[in-house]
């Protein structure tokens, strides 16, 4: 396990890494992920029904990522639920696991400001938007289109009218995450994505991932705002 504690943006949060245990099934694999969140968070003030803004989850297959899905929408619910995405990522593991998750939780902003989980329309596996104080967190988000550049063409514009429904734009964006599949050029994406968007990748990450939900995707976007 990992364990980071943090300040960012005048807020404080929490950050967990946790693998599962080699050789048990699955689904147990995955369900302990959460009860071991849980705990580790009690412990720093915080709960997991009350505190969690993002999570990533990884699986080492197919099979492995879909059940560390599931197991998020079993442990997460209503207005616990928050920013997620998903990867096949053999390489993200240290040990034997066949899942794992990146977890972050936030403290309570100053003021009695509310959480607010904004859902599509019919509720689906990912949230719309999570905004608690003067923060705003997307989910991960990608497309099922024939190339790179068409899926982030597809995706940005996707991901501005979301920033327009919490009172943002480009300009609030403070992190921008891509997961990228493996056999793509980190360069290519950034230079493509400058020409389709002015989103700030001063502080952009890359991370690159074996697969998605659906054979097809190459990147996901995830972007986190500060609203004025």
């Amino acid at each position: 396990m990992r364990k980071r504690l943090f300040d960012w943006q005048g807020q404080r949060f929490a950050f967990l890494a946790l693998e599962g245990e080699p050789g048990l099934p699955l689904e147990r694999q995955s369900q302990d992920l959460f009860a071991h969140a849980a705990t580790e968070l009690v412990s720093l003030g915080l709960a997991l029904d009350k505190n969690v803004v993002r999570t990533r989850m990884f699986g080492r297959s197919s099979d492995a990522r879909t059940a560390a899905s599931d197991a998020r929408s079993a442990a997460l619910t209503g207005q616990s639920r928050a920013s997620g995405s998903s990867y096949i990522s053999p390489e993200y593991f240290s040990s034997g696991a066949d899942v794992g998750i990146d977890l972050f939780a936030m403290a309570q902003p100053a003021g009695s400001v509310t959480r607010k989980v904004m859902e599509h329309d019919p509720p689906q596996a990912f949230i719309r938007h999570l905004t608690w104080g003067p923060m705003v967190f997307l989910a991960g988000m990608t497309a099922e289109l024939p190339s790179l550049r068409a899926q982030y063409e597809d995706i940005l514009p996707r991901a501005q009218a979301l920033l327009r429904e919490c009172g943002c734009g480009w300009r609030n964006v403070i992190g921008v995450s891509f997961f990228l599949h493996r056999d793509e050029a980190p360069d290519a994406l950034l230079a493509g994505v400058r020409q389709t968007a002015p989103l700030p990748l001063g502080n952009a990450e890359i991370e690159f991932v074996e697969g998605f939900s659906r054979p097809g995707k190459r990147v996901e976007i995830e972007i986190t705002a500060r609203r004025e």
